[in-house]
């Protein structure tokens, strides 16, 4: 293991306790950055400190945040080449109404290659990770060994658990987003919209969901996920089948033949 991978699991962990001690409390302080979309003190707080973390241990790293946007951890330090692209609480409207369905999620690429991703459930204990080459994994506890991930054994679209995400009607997005959500809605086999993307993906890794699309996906929610979703067997691309999900925000995971057919669906021409 990494010592990167190693630091983002310890920081992970010291997340999911700041992040379940306020969930229990319910009593949050809100800042809308759009329409239905807020952030707490919680995210900027859990941002911070693993900012401060990664600084401190590696401060030739840059650092990608989804509160704190893009920045060098030391200005004075030779860069090292890699940058740690984080979501401090993905799920943050579940958080705020007590739906337990949240996770931290934090990736670390280098030269603009995920290497390494860590998303951690701070209600269940569970830490899905992976490392490049070396497979994706589960841990629930330190009293039992690591459990090697791999995608479910879906062979077909009409058969698939697919989750995504839909934005809020008061988004300007939605009426766009909406008619390939509903078009996959009536090819697959159920649908759900569970409002934490980076834990969507780890449920992929895990075969407990088939497939995962989304027409606008920041990198930060992506990055660690497509890593998992990809060393548990499975395939990440963007609509039009490539790899550049990341950049296009437009991300579809699962199985290969699950996302073969989201592909002939959700495709940029598929609709047209």
């Amino acid at each position: 293991m990494s010592d990167r991978l190693q630091l983002a699991l310890e920081i992970a962990a010291e997340a999911s306790l700041e992040i379940a001690s306020a969930f229990a409390t319910r009593h949050h302080a809100l800042r809308e950055k759009s329409p239905n979309d807020f952030a707490t003190e919680t995210d900027a707080s859990v941002e911070g400190h693993l900012a401060r973390r990664i600084s401190t241990t590696f401060p030739g790293d840059r650092i990608l945040g989804e509160e704190g946007g893009e920045r060098a951890s030391a200005s004075d330090v030779e860069p090292s080449g890699f940058r740690w692209i984080i979501d401090p609480l993905d799920g943050t409207f579940n958080f705020i109404h007590g739906f337990p369905y949240i996770a931290t999620s934090i990736a670390v690429e280098f030269e603009g290659e995920v290497v390494a991703g860590v998303i951690a459930n701070p209600l269940t204990d569970e830490v899905f990770y992976a490392e490049r080459g070396k497979g994706a994994w589960l841990t629930v506890d330190d009293d039992r060994p690591p459990h090697r991930l791999s995608v479910s054994s879906c062979h077909a679209l009409s058969d698939a658990l697919v989750a995504s995400v839909l934005p809020a009607s008061a988004s300007g997005s939605f009426l766009r987003v909406l008619p390939k959500w509903t078009a996959v809605a009536s090819r697959c086999a159920s649908i759900r919209r569970t409002g934490a993307a980076a834990l969507d993906l780890a449920h992929v890794a895990a075969g407990r969901l088939d497939g995962f699309f989304v027409m606008s996906l920041a990198a930060w929610d992506a990055a660690a996920g497509g890593l998992l979703v990809r060393e548990a067997g499975g395939v990440v691309c963007d609509f039009d089948g490539g790899n550049r999900y990341l950049s296009t925000n437009e991300v579809i995971a699962g199985t290969a033949p699950v996302c073969a057919e989201l592909v002939r669906v959700l495709g940029n021409r598929a609709l047209a």
